[in-house]
C-alpha cells in the first residue's frame, strides 16, 4: 500500500491512473470532502498529526503537490520526510521541476539560477529547492526526485528522455502523462534512489 499525495493535481490524476492500471494498492490523501472516495484518507498535508495517521500501514509515498506559492509543498513534504523517518517508511517518489537541476552550462549553478532560465518568476523553484535540500539531509530515506521541464497537456507518448541531475540536452517539453508514467515505474521497479531526474521529449 502507497500513499498518494497531490492525486487531484494534474500530474497527480495521472499518477493515480497508472497505479490502477498497474493494480497498486494505494491510499489518496485528500483535502476537502468533494475529492473524498472510498481509500482516500482527509487532512491537511501541512498538519503533522494529519500526516502521521494517513501514513499508518503504508509502505511508500509518491507525491504530486503543487506549489501554490504558500509554502504547502515545503511544509507538507517536511512533515511527510519527517512522519516517514519516525514510521520508518523509506521509499518517496516526489515530482519536482527541471529548475532544481544542475544547469548543463553552468554546473556549479542549479538551472533556475543560470542562464538556462527562462521564467522571470522563481518561487515554485526556490519551494522545489528547499524540498532537494530536506531530502538531501534524509538518509533515511530512499528518495528520487522527478523534475519535469515545462509540463504540457498532451496524450502520452511513452517515449521520453530522462538524465540523472540534469535536463536532457535541447529538452523543452514533457507532458503531464510521461511525467506521471515515469514516476509510477521508478517507484514500483526502486530506480533512481537519491538522485533527482531530468525528464523532457
Amino acid at each position: 500500500m502507497l500513499l498518494l499525495v497531490g492525486a487531484t493535481g494534474k500530474t497527480g490524476q495521472f499518477i493515480e491512473r497508472g497505479l490502477i492500471e498497474k493494480q497498486t494498492p494505494f491510499r489518496r490523501f485528500v483535502r476537502s470532502e468533494e475529492q473524498m472516495r472510498p481509500g482516500s484518507y482527509l487532512g491537511d498535508v501541512r498538519n503533522p498529526q494529519d500526516v502521521v495517521q494517513a501514513l499508518i500501514g503504508v509502505s511508500g509515498v509518491i507525491c504530486a503537490l503543487n506549489t501554490e506559492g504558500n509554502g504547502t509543498l515545503a511544509a507538507g513534504l517536511g512533515n511527510i520526510i519527517k512522519a516517514m523517518e519516525k514510521q520508518q517508511v523509506r521509499r518517496l517518489v516526489t515530482i519536482g521541476t527541471a529548475g532544481i537541476l544542475q544547469s548543463e552550462t553552468e554546473p556549479h549553478l542549479l538551472r533556475y539560477q543560470s542562464s538556462e532560465n527562462k521564467r522571470i518568476h522563481h518561487d515554485a523553484a526556490k519551494e522545489h529547492e528547499h524540498v532537494y535540500q530536506l531530502l538531501h539531509q534524509a538518509k533515511q530515506l530512499d528518495w528520487t526526485i522527478v523534475c519535469p521541464t515545462r509540463l504540457v497537456q498532451e496524450e502520452a507518448r511513452g517515449e521520453y528522455r530522462i538524465r540523472k541531475d540534469i535536463l536532457p540536452s535541447g529538452g523543452s517539453a514533457i507532458s503531464f502523462a510521461d511525467t506521471a508514467a515515469f514516476a509510477v515505474s521508478a517507484y514500483l521497479l526502486d530506480l533512481h534512489i537519491g538522485e533527482r531526474v531530468g525528464i523532457a521529449y
